[in-house]
């Protein structure tokens, strides 16, 4: 995939990645939402934190949609991280 984008950034870090005319590029202090929506594609996701999802389904009124595609063991394991389960080993 090939992307061209106008990004403002706080800043941004090349170097030379290792590969043949491949270059890492770091940049911070981006608005991920307008460069996502530039991009406007199917096959691009942005990494969340399970527990920054639930609370933006949460916020937006879309828990139980949310909830019915996790799966139970992600559900679980995100309720004990967050101490609404507490471990019993009776």
């Amino acid at each position: 995939m090939k992307i061209d984008l106008d990004l403002k950034a706080q800043s941004v870090d090349v170097s030379t990645s290792g590969y043949r005319n491949f270059v890492n590029a770091e940049v911070r202090g981006v608005e991920l939402e307008d460069a996502l929506e530039d991009i406007k594609s199917d096959v691009l996701f942005s990494a969340i934190d399970l527990s920054d999802y639930i609370d933006w389904a949460d916020n937006n009124s879309k828990l139980p949609e949310i909830l019915d595609r996790l799966s139970p063991d992600e559900v679980i394991s995100w309720l004990h991280e967050n101490g609404h389960l507490e471990d019993n080993d009776d």
